[in-house]
């Protein structure tokens, strides 16, 4: 007798059914910007945007994805850097240091205006500093800030690496969100005049040539994909600019610990984002990365998931079918279920359940990064160079990874959080 394996409460017959085409994890559930999207990674000129929660926050998977892609295609710049440090986050690639400056979250201040990703710098004073530095050589940037300003406030000045002075303002000071362009090398400090009502969102870099991959990470600790309706709906017309050849979605395990979850609002809430994203950037690419697999005890031969997952897994497939778009099977990517347990006695996933070791991250971020190579039909060699595993052997900088909260799951309506890496 022939038996249909079940993928989430789906056939693969009735996946198929639908036209989708797959590679590895990877499943294409007619995106129409796919040919686009294919064209950017075999020209070597690629942007690629993830949104999450912790996962993301960490920028361990989504630096191994950079680095991997910058390997097969060249590397083309930092990407994203959050505004200033906050506490909890992670980048690979940007390092700060400020005085006089106060970080704004829209996971613990849901009021304040705050563009895309969700993360705000304010001066507190008059001559307040903030430095934005990189955590490796770096070629001149070409920068675009996301910049809020109300009437009558001046200009903040800043000046490069090499000397270079500049000034960073509002065209329009209006109190709405918009971008601004210059070139820099880092490290570059940026000093407050008349700024105590102004506000910057993050640092978007890329270098001169235009060329090779870049990989930009905006994630945010505890966070569900509601949390982009905290931020204004300016947040649009800076994806506009910005205009990336693909955009990733990844939530879903702060969701899943949620027993109150209403999964058909947060469907709701899906496919709301999708359609934003395609009006504000119409060329770019969109994929939903599911839910992980994780255990909310581990106890037993499997351990016990959360009682939301496997409904918030099927919903994210069923969103990737109705909304065609790019689909990226996590658990699949893990072993299917019951591997969280298997990935915490290999060393690859933390003893919470939830979260990844640096290692199990690389692994996944190097799965990822072949499956986009294989989906565009580019037949690089996707092996990490030495520098890529490098990065995580100094115990120092292991510990001071630690240090940062490298994950945490922090449920809505909840002040615990559940930290790891500590």
């Amino acid at each position: 007798m022939t038996m249909i394996k079940k993928v989430l409460g789906f056939s693969i017959l009735s996946m198929l059914s639908v036209g989708s085409s797959f590679a590895s994890n990877l499943t294409n559930f007619n995106e129409p910007n796919t040919t686009k999207l294919n064209s950017a990674i075999q020209n070597r000129n690629v942007h690629i945007v993830q949104f999450g929660d912790s996962h993301t926050a960490a920028d361990e998977m989504t630096n191994v994805l950079r680095q991997q892609l910058q390997n097969a295609l060249g590397n083309g710049g930092m990407g994203w850097g959050m505004p200033m440090y906050f506490s909890g986050q992670r980048m690979a690639r940007f390092g700060y240091d400020n005085a006089g400056w106060q970080p704004i979250s829209s996971r613990t201040q849901r009021n304040e205006n705050y563009t895309l990703g969700g993360l705000n710098a304010v001066p507190l004073r008059t001559g307040a500093t903030l430095t934005i530095k990189s955590k490796q050589p770096e070629q001149i940037q070409n920068i675009l800030i996301s910049i809020r300003q109300a009437a009558g406030e001046d200009a903040f000045t800043g000046v490069d690496a090499d000397g270079k002075s500049f000034t960073l303002e509002a065209p329009i000071k209006n109190n709405h969100w918009q971008t601004v362009r210059f070139s820099a090398k880092l490290p570059f400090t940026i000093t407050a005049q008349n700024n105590r009502s102004s506000a910057l969102g993050g640092w978007w870099a890329k270098n001169q040539n235009g060329s090779g991959a870049v990989v930009s990470a905006l994630g945010i600790n505890g966070a569900e994909l509601s949390y982009w309706n905290r931020w204004s709906s300016d947040w649009q017309n800076e994806l506009t600019a910005v205009a990336p050849n693909l955009v990733i979605l990844a939530y879903g395990t702060n969701e899943a610990y949620n027993d109150n979850l209403d999964v058909e609002q947060t469907r709701s809430i899906l496919v709301d984002k999708i359609q934003k994203i395609r009006a504000s950037s119409p060329q770019t690419a969109v994929m939903i990365v599911s839910a992980p697999e994780s255990l909310k005890r581990t106890a037993g031969e499997c351990g016990s998931r959360p009682v939301k997952l496997s409904a918030v897994q099927s919903m994210q497939l069923e969103v990737a079918q109705s909304m065609h778009t790019l689909y990226w099977d996590w658990q699949k990517a893990m072993g299917g279920s019951c591997s969280m347990k298997s990935w915490i006695n290999q060393g690859l996933g933390r003893a919470d359940g939830v979260h990844f070791s640096a290692s199990g991250y690389q692994r996944l971020g190097r799965s990822l990064a072949s499956d986009l190579l294989n989906l565009s039909g580019v037949n690089i060699d996707d092996r990490p160079t030495s520098s890529t595993e490098s990065n995580h052997t100094n115990p120092t900088q292991l510990n001071h990874y630690g240090q940062l909260g490298f994950a945490q799951i922090c449920l809505e309506g909840s002040s615990e959080c559940k930290s790891i890496g500590r």
